[in-house]
């Protein structure tokens, strides 16, 4: 990993699914500075469906990039001159949304004559923890959790993931969203069911573990969904109750409390087992107040380094592509690289 550059000019960019982000950060001796953020959502688009539609995304993106970029820049009061480098995400993600930053980052790098580099996607957040905890103890436990990803890796630095286990099946992400669309709740489901879950009363009966026949530590998130939909089913009235319900806010407080107990449950064996001084928790289901809650208790407890990125860095974001864009090496020859949906770590 190269040393910190006293100062580092860096552009990040990130479309990987329903979101198109710039922003430009600052890398300094202390670590990285937020000089600005610009990102626009496309929830209003997708929350009829329930759902990302990858073909309405891709146009979107299209429609919105240049001026992401050149918000991004402006609110930093700096030229496109003064930049050192720029930093796209590449990987994994919905293709069409990736190559709408992907493609403008390199055209603009071309132009400019700037040093370019691909970013994977979950590098991304594992740096956006910097911004936070810089001096962040390694080797560390990282839990990426989002619509898309439930992964738990050892890093042994900002730069290295080693995957140690991750969901069978469904991603957390995409229980609250599934669930909050069972519910008639809004779209996407993490934020309003958190909302709803905070007004709770008391808990609703609580859900069931999944139990693996091999005994390997792992998560599955599929039957949690299928249980929503049978409560759901056994009393109709919840789909259209609102957050307002008591029993509704008890479903939701029931839900995400099972989700946030499931995440942790491994964490405090597997630091033993490998010795992690850290723990990231990163992803937009990072966002989640009782998964935040949690974990700072498991953090006292087992006397891990806890680092959670605040909610805007948490959901997906330019500012950690950049933050993760100023330790890397900046590609040689950009043109001949493209978006890979697929994307491995340390391809």
């Amino acid at each position: 990993m190269p040393s910190y550059t006293i100062r580092m000019l860096v552009l990040g960019l990130e479309s990987s699914c329903d979101d198109c982000s710039a922003a430009v950060v600052e890398e300094t001796a202390a670590g990285p500075v937020l000089k600005s953020l610009v990102r626009e959502s496309q929830d209003a688009i997708h929350g009829p469906f329930g759902g990302v539609v990858p073909e309405l995304a891709a146009r979107e993106h299209l429609l919105q990039v240049r001026a992401v970029m050149a918000e991004a820049v402006a609110q930093a009061g700096i030229g496109l001159k003064d930049l050192d480098r720029i930093a796209v995400t590449r990987g994994p993600g919905l293709v069409g949304s990736l190559l709408a930053t992907f493609s403008a980052s390199k055209a603009l790098a071309w132009q400019e004559g700037i040093p370019w580099v691909g970013v994977h996607h979950l590098l991304g957040h594992l740096n956006a923890a910097r911004f936070s905890a810089p001096d962040l103890p390694f080797p560390a436990l990282v839990l990426l959790v989002s619509g898309g990803h439930t992964h738990l890796y050892l890093a042994k630095d900002w730069t290295s993931l080693q995957l140690l286990q991750k969901t069978r099946d469904d991603a957390a992400g995409e229980a609250f969203d599934k669930a909050a669309r069972m519910l008639n709740l809004g779209y996407p489901g993490g934020p309003v069911v958190d909302a709803c879950a905070r007004t709770a009363n008391k808990a609703a009966d609580p859900f069931t573990p999944p139990k693996f026949r091999d005994g390997k530590a792992s998560w599955s998130f599929s039957g949690l969904k299928t249980a929503v939909k049978l409560r759901v089913e056994r009393n109709p009235r919840l789909a259209a109750a609102g957050a307002n319900d008591s029993d509704v806010q008890g479903l939701c407080r029931s839900l995400q409390e099972a989700i946030s107990t499931w995440l942790l449950k491994p964490l405090p064996a597997l630091a033993e087992e490998h010795g992690a001084r850290g723990l990231v928790i990163s992803g937009g289901v990072a966002c989640n107040s009782r998964l935040r809650a949690d974990a700072a208790v498991l953090a006292a407890r087992t006397g891990l380094t806890l680092a959670i990125p605040e909610p805007r860095l948490c959901t997906d974001n330019g500012a950690m592509i950049a933050a993760a864009g100023a330790l890397l090496e900046p590609d040689a020859e950009p043109w001949i690289q493209n978006a890979d949906a697929d994307l491995k770590l340390g391809a």
